[in-house]
Formats: structure tokens, C-alpha cells, sequence
């Protein structure tokens, strides 16, 4: 049996390969995709090859590279020894774009009904998007700021929402990114990017900043401009991984105002079984990101911008990779397509 995965072949250049898949062990599934979610930064500077060199991301991203890591798809069969899974059932999985797949039955996670393709496909951001607000412990009446209004920033805002912030402060250079923000949760939206922030958020908490400032943005400068915003004992929360890591500095006002610094990552989320002692394990914040949106409390169906045929996963990347493309969540749709 065939898979055809999208690869981005060399900088600039995505194409569809077909490739054999294994054969399936006693413990795996086959699995069809649906639907996947790209991730407009990361897989930006993958298609592009934008990035610092030598750095994590050049060590990271070799040609013929593979990029997704979110998708939706059907079980179409199951090994013998698969206890919970049966054919039919719909599941989210952590895999590059590609029409099917073969898995254990331990790395997939069951999407409840009632959830579209679309919505389901946002698990993984929403997961890190969790791990970010987790890590920053109570935010129950703290003004807030989240900085980069991309897909993984409009997740941070609405957890924040979620978690008791009390004024949300959403900072992007404009556009639509920021009107989403706007419906749903940000009190109070920033254009012109960090820089331009500063001075309104300073009007805005009366001269002290925010107690908590998320730099979401992927952008070397925005940690340093963040701190000047963010008050004396605060906390920056670092979740963008930008691609210039050799041009990120602090700026001053870490040292000077005693802030804390937290770095945030997709690997640092426990993958341990969900037990007593253990908490915030991927698991547990992929069914609560389920729970909060069949609650309503969640919402990411309004920011899915494009959706493209898997077919044409190159116009996908092509959108990215313009100039302001306006792009939020961009779905690859893996149904009809005969691949």
C-alpha cells in the first residue's frame, strides 16, 4: 500500500512523493487523513528556508524535509492486539501531511463527536498553547499581554481568557489577526507590532505594564520590546521559536525589574500516561482543548482562513510565503482527492 506525503523538496519548492507504507504490526492502525493543519510560521521558514544558520532549525529542516505535524483522520484497520480503536473511528495524530498512515494505537487520541475536521485539527497548537499558560501558573486578575497573533497566539490569548485573565492586551501589526483576537477575548488590540505597543499598554495599565507578556511573535527584537512593557516582577512567557535565535537579546528591563523569563516548548509537554502526580500531560490537554470547545468556551472554526485540495499543497505555501498573506489557519483537505 501507498501514502503520498507532501515534501518540500528544497527552499521554495513543495511536491507530492508517494512512498510504501509498513506493514502492519500487531499493536498499529492504518489510518486516512482527513485534514491537517499547517503551521504558518514554522512551516513558513521551512518552505523558505529562511533561517539561521548554523542553528536548531538548520539541524532540523533537511531537504527533502516532511513538515505538519497536526492531523484528523479515519481508522480504516486495526492490528490484532489494538484494544480501543476500531475501523471508522476518527482520531487526531501528530504526523506530517499525508494521505495515510500507519501508527500505534498509543499516539492517536479520539476526536468526539460533534467536533468538525477542521476544529479537531488545531490539538497540537492547542497543546502547546495549554503548556504555555500551565507553565505561567495563576493569571486570575492579571493584565496580559500575547504578542503575535498567528494561529499558536490566538490560542494563548483565549487560554488566558480561560485561566482568569483580567485585561487582554493583543499586539500584532494589524489586520484581520487582530479583529480575531478581538472576538475573542482581547479587551484591548495594539497595531503597529511591540514596538508600538509599548506606550498605549503603559496608558493603558496607568503606568505599571502587565503582569505576564507572551512573545508568540517568532521575531528576534520582540522579547526585548515586550520586557519594556511588562512590570517590575513580571513574567515573559517565551512560545514563538524564532528562527534567528543569534539576534534574540533580553534588553535591560529583565535585570532591572527582576522578571522572570519562561521558555516554552512542543517537547517540554509531558507525554507520560495521565495519572495522579502527573499533570498538563499531552494527553490531558488534548481532551480538555476538546472539552472547552464543545463547552463553547473555545473557539477556532472562524480563524481557519484558507483551506486548499492536498493537491495543490504548493499554492498553500505559496500563500504563506507572500508578503501579509492575511493567513491564520490554513486546513489541507486530504478528502476526494484520489491521493
Amino acid at each position: 500500500m501507498h501514502s503520498t506525503r507532501v515534501l518540500i523538496t528544497e527552499p521554495g519548492r513543495v511536491d507530492l512523493r508517494r512512498e510504501v507504507l509498513p506493514e502492519l504490526s500487531d499493536d498499529q492502525l492504518l489510518v486516512r487523513t482527513r485534514t491537517t493543519l499547517v503551521s504558518p510560521g514554522t512551516e513558513r521558514n521551512c518552505f523558505l528556508g529562511e533561517f539561521e544558520k548554523p542553528s536548531h532549525w538548520s539541524a532540523w529542516v533537511r531537504y527533502p524535509f516532511a513538515p505538519g505535524y497536526s492531523a484528523v483522520g479515519e481508522v480504516l484497520e486495526v492490528g490484532p492486539t489494538v484494544a480501543d480503536r476500531r475501523p471508522g473511528d476518527r482520531v487526531v495524530l501528530r504526523r506530517s501531511h499525508q494521505s495515510l498512515t500507519v501508527v500505534s494505537e498509543q499516539s492517536v487520541y479520539p476526536v468526539p463527536d460533534g467536533i468538525p475536521d477542521g476544529t479537531a485539527a488545531w490539538f497540537a497548537l492547542s497543546a502547546i498553547a495549554q503548556h504555555a499558560v500551565r507553565r505561567t501558573g495563576p493569571l486570575f486578575g492579571e493584565p496580559v499581554a500575547v504578542a503575535g497573533l498567528g494561529p499558536l497566539g490566538q490560542l494563548v490569548l483565549q487560554y488566558a481568557a480561560v485561566a482568569g485573565a483580567a485585561e487582554l492586551y493583543a499586539v500584532a501589526r494589524g489586520g484581520s489577526r487582530l479583529a480575531a483576537a478581538r472576538r475573542h477575548g482581547a479587551t484591548a488590540v495594539v497595531g503597529g507590532g511591540v514596538a508600538a505597543a509599548v506606550e498605549p499598554i503603559a496608558e493603558l495599565t496607568g503606568g505599571e505594564g502587565v503582569g505576564v507578556a507572551y512573545d508568540v511573535t517568532g521575531a528576534p527584537e520582540a522579547l526585548a520590546g515586550l520586557s519594556t512593557l511588562t512590570r517590575e516582577g513580571g513574567t515573559l512567557v517565551l512560545v514563538g521559536d524564532t528562527a534567528w535565535p543569534g539576534r534574540q537579546t533580553l534588553g535591560g528591563s529583565v535585570l532591572r525589574r527582576a522578571q522572570s523569563l519562561i521558555g516554552v516548548h512542543d517537547s517540554d509537554i509531558p507525554r507520560a500516561p495521565r495519572a495522579r502526580h502527573v499533570r498538563g500531560t499531552f494527553a490531558e490537554n488534548v481532551d480538555l482543548f476538546f472539552r472547552l470547545v464543545g463547552q463553547g468556551r473555545l473557539k477556532v472554526d472562524d480563524l481557519v482562513t484558507h483551506t486548499f485540495p492536498a493537491a495543490d499543497a504548493q499554492s498553500a505555501y505559496k500563500l504563506l510565503a507572500g508578503p501579509d498573506s492575511g493567513a491564520i489557519g490554513v486546513l489541507l483537505d486530504w478528502r476526494d482527492t484520489g491521493l
